[in-house]
């Protein structure tokens, strides 16, 4: 195809693959744990004794909502710039930033200084996460395309889980500044690791030759016009948002179910690591039979259903085994969602596309995080489960309007 960029010194074609395709894809996962356990590095330790680092709850919930606010006003500009400079240029950029960020932040020696450090990571987020779709189509065959995908958001899981289960440990061990040294070192050898071995290979969109920003703009609500990408937009703006408000409020609700807040930490574990094994086993299953939407069906009925269950049983046994269902389900729903979306746009688009689905879903994160406080405080935490499942079974009902992705050939058109 004209205008698609190659590696250096590769010989391979777009769309055949290539050895080179997962050490490329390893090298995007190692940047985007990375990007995960920086944002996510405040919140345990929240309460320590050291100055700065650990600041109040007020000031904890501010660095942690600045990676989430700056996404949603870079999603859509990012997205363009990936579709027109490629994925490579995109995440060399995010990784970059990210490795500025972790790298000076154990030396901020105020909490204003911390927070504009802590923004500087927080833009390269959406370089990094908008990414994957383009890094896929490039290097991977359509039958490994979903599993591709799922190996790529699954970074965000193993990230979260790493920063909220090893960061105490590590402060423990090496001192407060000591794991956010650590934590900056590991950001800048994940950058190094991208600059060696994250080569381009997928197409990119062609240079506006009028227009300029409103050409762009056009553009952009060109693709969210497409019915898959607002759809899953919509869809993703109540499913993040839920996400979001369980990770933010699972002491209150879970101790609305009876359990000690020494729990709500390992309980919500279980979580992830349910996302973990959704995510690589219903992508494989999307690979290996050709289907998308009817896995997305499947776990958006499985998760209205458990939602409502962890609202009617008691006892961290059951619980867990709940959540890790619940994982399992709901959170194997993002990558399966960001490979349909992909798939229902031209390869030039793809970037943008992606970036609309997160784009919802950081708008939809913050908005139920105040609606399940609110309904939590006013007529219980439990109640706010049952809301969880409802909101899950509007889901499944707005999944069964997804169309399946046209045919590649029917791909190579503008939307």
């Amino acid at each position: 195809m004209e205008g698609t960029p190659e590696a250096p010194n590769a010989s391979v074609t777009p769309g055949v693959a290539s050895p080179r395709r997962w050490r490329v894809l390893l090298a995007y996962m190692a940047v985007g744990i990375g990007t995960q356990m920086l944002w996510i590095t405040f919140t345990p330790l929240l309460g320590c004794s050291t100055p700065t680092l650990c600041p109040s709850a007020n000031n904890v919930a501010l660095l942690t909502a600045i990676f989430p606010l700056v996404f949603l006003i870079l999603s859509i500009p990012v997205g363009h710039f990936i579709d027109r400079y490629g994925f490579r240029a995109a995440v060399l950029v995010g990784s970059i930033l990210l490795a500025v960020s972790g790298i000076t932040r154990p030396f901020a020696n105020s909490f204003p200084l911390l927070l504009a450090l802590q923004g500087i990571g927080a833009i390269g987020q959406p370089f990094i996460l908008n990414s994957i779709s383009k890094l896929v189509r490039g290097w991977f065959p359509e039958s490994e395309a979903s599993v591709a995908t799922g190996l790529g958001t699954l970074s965000i899981y193993i990230g979260l889980a790493l920063g909220i289960g090893l960061t105490p440990a590590v402060a423990q061990g090496a001192g407060v500044q000591g794991a956010f040294e650590l934590y900056g070192v590991l950001a800048v050898a994940a950058c190094a690791v991208f600059a060696l071995l994250g080569q381009e290979r997928g197409p990119r969109a062609p240079l506006e030759t009028s227009g300029g920003s409103v050409s762009a703009a056009r553009g952009a609500f060109r693709v969210l016009m497409v019915p898959n990408i607002l759809l899953l937009s919509i869809l993703f703006f109540i499913g993040i948002g839920i996400f979001n408000a369980f990770a933010d409020w699972v002491v209150p609700m879970m101790g609305a179910r009876g359990v000690d807040a020494s729990w709500a930490g390992p309980l919500g574990g279980v979580l992830i690591l349910g996302g973990i094994i959704g995510a690589l086993v219903m992508t494989t299953l999307a690979d290996r039979y050709h289907q998308i939407r009817p896995l997305i069906v499947i776990a958006l009925a499985g998760s209205s259903v458990l939602w409502a269950a962890l609202g009617l049983l008691h006892g961290v046994l059951a619980e867990a085994v709940i959540l890790g269902l619940l994982g399992f389900l709901f959170m194997s729903t993002l990558p399966l969602a960001l490979d349909l979306s992909s798939k229902s746009v031209p390869p030039a688009s793809e970037g943008m596309a992606n970036s609309w689905v997160w784009e919802l879903s950081q708008a939809g994160g913050f908005l139920l995080i105040f609606v399940f406080q609110d309904m939590g405080q006013a007529q219980g935490w439990t109640s706010t489960f049952f809301l969880a499942a409802g909101l899950c079974a509007g889901m499944l009902a707005i999944s069964a309007a997804l169309r399946p992705p046209g045919a590649p050939a029917k791909r190579e058109n503008a939307p």
